[in-house]
C-alpha cells in the first residue's frame, strides 16, 4: 500500500469521524437540553391548568395571573418547538453538506487518478 493511499485511508476516516460528531454529539446534546426545558414547561402548564378551577371567581388578580402563567408557559412551549424546528433544519442542511463534501472528495480522488503520469510528477 502506497503513501498516497494511506494518506486517502486517514482523510476518509477523519471525514467520517468528524461526520459522526457532527451529527450525533451536538444535536443530540441540543435536542436532549431542549426536550427536558419542553418536557419542564409543559408539566408546569398542566399544574397550572390543574390549579386553574380552583381559582376564586371574585378574586380578579388570581384569575389575570393564571392568564397570564398559562400564556407565559404557552409561549415558552412554542419558541421551544420552533427551536426544534430550527435545530431540524440546521442538522438537514449540515447531511447534505456532508454528502456534497463526499461526493466532492470522491470526484477529487478520482479526478487525480485519471490525470497521465507526466502531470503526477
Amino acid at each position: 500500500m502506497g503513501y498516497n493511499d494511506v494518506m486517502y485511508k486517514v482523510r476518509q476516516w477523519d471525514n467520517r469521524a468528524s461526520q459522526w460528531m457532527g451529527r450525533h454529539f451536538y444535536i443530540f446534546l441540543f435536542e436532549i437540553f431542549l426536550a427536558i426545558i419542553f418536557m419542564f414547561s409543559f408539566l408546569n402548564t398542566l399544574k397550572l391548568l390543574d390549579i386553574g378551577p380552583n381559582v376564586q371567581k371574585e378574586s380578579v388578580t388570581d384569575r389575570l395571573l393564571m392568564n397570564q402563567a398559562v400564556n407565559g408557559s404557552l409561549i415558552v412551549m412554542l419558541l421551544i418547538l420552533i427551536a426544534l424546528g430550527v435545530l431540524n433544519i440546521i442538522t438537514n442542511n449540515m447531511r447534505m453538506k456532508g454528502a456534497l463534501k463526499n461526493i466532492e472528495f470522491n470526484l477529487s480522488r478520482r479526478r487525480s487518478d485519471n490525470k497521465p503520469q507526466d502531470e503526477k510528477n
